[in-house]
């Protein structure tokens, strides 16, 4: 009876340690832990989960804890200077924590050990970059403005326009050293670029200046102090608006923060003075050229989405839902219809150049019905025409009508749609898993052939989304595009 009664107890006492263990024990991988810490804005529990000394391998956890410093330096320059904080990196041991001072009192700055293990041009390195910048919460000095300045410029905005040009205009609203010629070039032929992209702050602000003598302020409003003068045809590209409207010398208007490149200087000026100008074409096509080698792959992911908005460089009617993460990713669900709904909006992105490959990394569905996930589009004559229409079920993937029978496993895929040649009215491609083809001789929906022979198209990848999602989904991870 007693020993009953202690076995008993025993196994209680098991139970109850399994209980809390799963309770409270977090056995999830450490990066899926630092990006949920990071999402959340704890930024120092990201590095509790780091050695002080220990510089990870992996992209995506050198970006978040990058990321994760700068996020901390913004906190540590903020109105409320966090002591606790300070006195943290103060005592860290690998930590260089630099105070500069600057017009509006001392900035700490931190030395960041992690950035510079991030691949150059990447898109961890460029994410870390832009946070860094944006995290900038008061003028530093001059040289370090320009040292960010010509990294940002270097690098190749398109997949992030939205996000980069907003680091641009907060670095450029900042007093920094004057750049050489080359440089000067680099940073028009970005700033026009970003110009005719819609969904930047940068869209539609090339300008020149209407009138002779026109006053440059400090600040939004003629009680600011006058900086400087200029006339027409000054070329300008404003950063910035002051959402208050006035009316001066019979214009009505608004005060905007503008760049002047003739000047390499930053100053507000009232809109009524100002003629909006098209971008232009010879700076954007010079930023082609300069990018020519990264056009033959454009890498489109899912990081930084939240979900709350369409992602960044996609247009259309978007649907909110929540990211999922997986494997340390973050992955955009496109969920099946419910019944005979069919996917009702979808959200695009439109491609430059030509492309012949279309790369897409998924999880699996377990629906039994074929669930839209990826369209691949013609855009001319100002309208899209489907070319490709690729479906997942629990078993198969299906581009247009062909069907090919995955091997079941509930795990992250790699496939590539290769676009071959053209017969007739119709384009003719294969379905790859790295070197071994899936299916062959896949037509597309009929298209213009006189258009097609003139070449007076471009591409365009397509997310269909159903308006009421169900729990049957795929999960894209990420998308990649260009030449073989």
């Amino acid at each position: 009876m007693i020993r009953s009664r202690v076995f008993f107890a025993v196994g209680i006492l098991f139970l109850i340690i399994i209980f809390f263990t799963y309770t409270f024990v977090d056995f999830r991988e450490r990066d899926d832990k630092a990006y949920d810490f990071y999402q959340s804005e704890s930024y120092l529990k990201v590095f509790k989960l780091y050695g002080e000394s220990e510089i990870p391998t992996s992209e995506l956890e050198l970006t978040i804890l990058s990321q994760a410093l700068s996020q901390l330096e913004k906190q540590l320059n903020g109105k409320d200077t966090g002591k606790d904080l300070l006195k943290y990196f103060q005592k860290r041991k690998d930590t260089k924590l630099i105070e500069w001072e600057t017009t509006r009192g001392t900035y700490y700055h931190i030395e960041d050990p992690y950035f510079s293990h991030l691949k150059k041009h990447g898109t961890g390195y460029k994410r870390a970059l832009i946070t860094k910048i944006n995290a900038i919460s008061k003028p530093i000095p001059k040289s370090e403005v320009t040292h960010f300045l010509l990294l940002l410029i270097l690098e190749d905005p398109r997949g992030m326009e939205e996000s980069f040009s907003e680091a641009l205009s907060h670095l450029l609203s900042l007093p920094f050293e004057p750049i050489g010629e080359i440089e000067t070039g680099f940073l028009l032929q970005t700033l026009h670029f970003l110009s005719q992209v819609s969904g930047t702050n940068l869209y539609h602000q090339t300008a020149i200046i209407r009138g002779k003598n026109v006053n440059l302020r400090s600040g939004p409003g003629r009680e600011n102090a006058e900086v400087g003068k200029v006339s027409e045809p000054e070329p300008t590209i404003c950063l910035e608006e002051d959402g208050t409207e006035e009316t001066i010398a019979g214009n009505i208007g608004h005060w905007k923060r503008c760049y002047f490149p003739n000047t390499q200087k930053t100053a507000w000026i009232f809109s009524g003075f100002l003629k909006e100008t098209l971008a232009e074409e010879t700076l954007i096509s010079e930023f082609e050229k300069r990018f020519k080698a990264v056009d033959n792959e454009i890498r489109i992911d899912f990081e930084g989405w939240d979900g709350k908005k369409i992602p960044q460089t996609f247009f259309g009617k978007y649907i909110p839902r929540e990211s999922i993460r997986v494997y340390g990713e973050t992955g955009f669900p496109i969920y099946g219809s419910s019944g005979k709904e069919s996917p009702s909006e979808r959200i695009c992105k439109k491609l430059s150049g030509n492309k012949n490959y279309f790369e897409f990394s998924f999880m699996p569905t377990d629906s039994d019905t074929p669930i839209p996930f990826l369209e691949i589009h013609l855009q001319y004559n100002n309208i899209e025409h489907l070319a490709y229409s690729i479906s997942l079920d629990h078993d198969s993937i299906w581009v247009n009508k062909n069907r090919y029978v995955l091997d079941g496993a509930k795990r992250r895929e790699n496939l590539s749609l290769h676009i071959e040649n053209r017969i007739g009215d119709k384009w003719n491609a294969s379905l790859w898993r790295r070197n071994t083809g899936l299916i062959q001789s896949i037509r597309s929906y009929p298209q213009s052939e006189s258009i097609l022979e003139a070449g007076k198209y471009s591409w365009e990848i397509c997310l269909p989304l159903v308006t009421k999602p169900n729990r049957d989904h795929v999960l894209l991870f990420e998308l990649r595009t260009g030449i073989h």
